[in-house]
């Protein structure tokens, strides 16, 4: 583990960091798409990314979390650009990595 600083801010314990973990799902999905693979590596995959979401969703509704300032003005935000992507063709899907 490493200790990450992040400006005059507290460090924080960071395992792998969100590139490591992006570089994963993108993995998982491009096999999950890849007709050359079998359907049951690529369920597989799948059912990882559904563990992770519901993890994640799980970690999200604890209610000893609490709202940030500037958290729903973020949260906001990312949705707004997702939906500009969408809508301008900005949104062209999942990296490779390879």
């Amino acid at each position: 583990m490493r200790a990450v600083q992040l400006g005059s801010k507290m460090p924080y314990i960071e395992r792998i960091g969100n590139e490591k973990i992006n570089e994963q799902l993108y993995q998982w999905y491009h096999v999950m798409t890849d007709d050359r693979i079998d359907g049951y590596n690529g369920w597989a995959c799948k059912k990882k990314i559904y563990e992770v979401k519901m993890e994640c969703e799980r970690l999200l509704a604890q209610k000893e979390l609490r709202v940030y300032e500037g958290e729903p003005e973020w949260l906001q935000d990312k949705k707004e650009q997702i939906a500009i992507d969408k809508l301008t063709g900005a949104y062209t899907g999942v990296p490779y990595w390879g």
